[in-house]
This record gives C-alpha cells, sequence and structure tokens, in this order.
C-alpha cells in the first residue's frame, strides 16, 4: 500500500512539474526585457546588431518560442537545465550549490515549530480556560501577525547590530541560520500552537474522555494514548498544505539575511533576465514542494492508518460497482 502510494505521488509530481514548467516558461516570455540586453549591456556598450544576432543565435533565442519550448522540454527530462547567461555555468551545478540553504532553513523551521507547537498547545489545553491558556493564547495571538521580514529586521537590529551576538548576513557558520529560522518560526508556531490547543480541547470535550476517566485512567495516559494522535494528525496535514508559503516566506529571508540560497537566487536571476535559471530554480522549489506534501501524506498514513484502510474500501466499492454494470 505504501509503495502504491509513493508510486502515485511520483506519478503527479511529474504531472505537476511538468504543467509548472510549461507555465514558467510562458510567463518569462511574457515579462518585459530582453535577456541579450543584460548579456551585452546594452545600456552601457555599444553593440553591433551583427553581434546581437549572433548572441541570439547562441542562446537559441532566434528560435520560434514552440521550438524553444519543446528543445527546453527536451533537455529537462535529459535533467539538463541549460547554461546560466550570467555565469555560463550549467544551472544544475548552480542549483545545486544554491538549493541547499534553503532546504536545511526550511528543515529547521519545521523542527522548530513541532517542538514549539505541540508542548505549548498541550499546555494552553490542559490548562484550559486558565490564565496559563490566556498568556499563551495572547502571545501567539499577537506573534501570527507579525510578518516574518519585519521581525527579521527587528531581530537584525537586537542581535546583530545592537547587541553583536549573531551575523546579520552570510551562512559562515551554523550562528548564520539561528535569525532567519526564529523570524520564520515565530509566527509559523503561534499559528500551530493554537491547531493543536483547539484540536485537544475539542477532544478532551468528547464522550470517550469522559468515558475512560470514569475508568479510572490518569490524565496523562489519555493525552498520550488516545488524544495525541488524533490531536497531532491535522496538524501535520495543515502543515504539509503550507510548505509552499514556508519555501516564499524563504525566498524574503534569504533577500534580508544575503544568504545564498535559491530564493536570493532566484531573485537575482529574475532581474538579470537569466531564463534557465529561473525556470530552473522554480522547478527545483515546486520539486521541493511536492516533495514536502508526498512526506507529509506518508506520515498521515504512518499516524492514522485508518486512512489505508478507508481507500482500500473505496477502491473495492468502486470496482464492485463496475463489475456490476
Amino acid at each position: 500500500m505504501i509503495l502504491k502510494n509513493i508510486l502515485s505521488r511520483i506519478g503527479q509530481m511529474i504531472i505537476v512539474l511538468f504543467v509548472l514548467s510549461t507555465i514558467t516558461f510562458i510567463l518569462m516570455k511574457l515579462t518585459p526585457g530582453d535577456p541579450v540586453d543584460k548579456i551585452l549591456h546594452l545600456d552601457v556598450a555599444n553593440v553591433s546588431s551583427e553581434q546581437i544576432e549572433a548572441t541570439k543565435q547562441k542562446l537559441g533565442l532566434d528560435q520560434p518560442v514552440v521550438i524553444q519550448y519543446i528543445q527546453w522540454l527536451g533537455q529537462i527530462v535529459q535533467l539538463n537545465f541549460g547554461t546560466s547567461y550570467q555565469t555560463g555555468e550549467p544551472v544544475i551545478n548552480e542549483l545545486i550549490y544554491y538549493t541547499p540553504p534553503t532546504a536545511f532553513i526550511a528543515i529547521l523551521t519545521i523542527i522548530i515549530v513541532f517542538i514549539v507547537a505541540v508542548p505549548l498547545g498541550i499546555i494552553a489545553a490542559k490548562y484550559y480556560h486558565t490564565w496559563i491558556d490566556t498568556l499563551i493564547r495572547t502571545v501567539t495571538s499577537f506573534t501570527v501577525s507579525i510578518p516574518s521580514f519585519f521581525l527579521g529586521t527587528l531581530l537584525i537590529y537586537v542581535f546583530a547590530q545592537k547587541f553583536n551576538l549573531l551575523p546579520s548576513s552570510g551562512l559562515d557558520s551554523l550562528a548564520g541560520y539561528v535569525l532567519p529560522v526564529v523570524a520564520l518560526s515565530i509566527g509559523m508556531s503561534a499559528y500551530y500552537v493554537r491547531l493543536m490547543r483547539s484540536n485537544l480541547v475539542e477532544l478532551y470535550q468528547s464522550k470517550e474522555v469522559e468515558a475512560a476517566r470514569l475508568r479510572g485512567m490518569s490524565e496523562r495516559y489519555i493525552l498520550w494514548k488516545d488524544l495525541f494522535k488524533p490531536a497531532i494528525i491535522p496538524v501535520v496535514t495543515v502543515l504539509g498544505m503550507s510548505i509552499g508559503s514556508l519555501i516564499g516566506g524563504t525566498v524574503v529571508i534569504e533577500n534580508l539575511f544575503s544568504i545564498p540560497g535559491i530564493g536570493h537566487f532566484l531573485v537575482d536571476s529574475i532581474r538579470a533576465r537569466d531564463y534557465p535559471v529561473v525556470q530552473g530554480a522554480v522547478l527545483m522549489i515546486g520539486f521541493l514542494v511536492v516533495l514536502a506534501n508526498t512526506i507529509s501524506d506518508l506520515l498521515l498514513l504512518w499516524l492514522d492508518p485508518k486512512r489505508r484502510y478507508n481507500k482500500n474500501r473505496k477502491k473495492t466499492k468502486v470496482a464492485r460497482q463496475d463489475g456490476e454494470m
């Protein structure tokens, strides 16, 4: 069953990446500006029309758009993303260099979100309608509304400029990840604290919990054996759906902290009209998002075996109906 889900997800990933590549290619062609102007610096240099045409021919930009797309798609199938107009390096090499910092920041952010959100959500639910619950809800209501770029700017001022405790840019050491991850995780954690709390509060009021208490079960047993898994499943579901927005937030944070990640690389390439890099970077980001969603779905299947059972029942029912027809 797990293997079928993995194969199904791989098929969906291929379709999503194909659609994404097509949309990206079309949007880049519709974007104002000519990459040849940037490559030859036509704004500051005198270049002959012969040189312009030769550059277009070298890059394949003299071909019809449909031919350009077919050629580019054929390269993508072979994992050849072309050559960067700016550096002359293969795009795949650039992506291999710039992707790990972005992926590492996203992974660290998710880990911090779980470490913060799950315990605080449990505490808020356990002390429902007490001053502890009120304090947690007040703090999370405030932090969830703070944009990550504003929080990042504030963190730079306090911890980098004012007290000089942490670096404000670059990734020369692991300390360089602290401020970007904190800027991304605070607002995100606040949302999942509230989600975890609301899930547990609803479950605590269920008849099953009342019955467990009447049987003499301890509160700790009820929480970890009966409530934790049903409460964490919606959190994992929503987190998997929000991976795209997390990657989008990473793009902003990378530019704020001058981190050499794929988001920073993408913005620079858009400014330079570096079509192969932009298309390759968008596909890489799309791949990371789809991969994260796949991992989230597989994790949900492991946490909730009923999902596998329900899927099998639906398939069996459909097969029986088709057989009867």
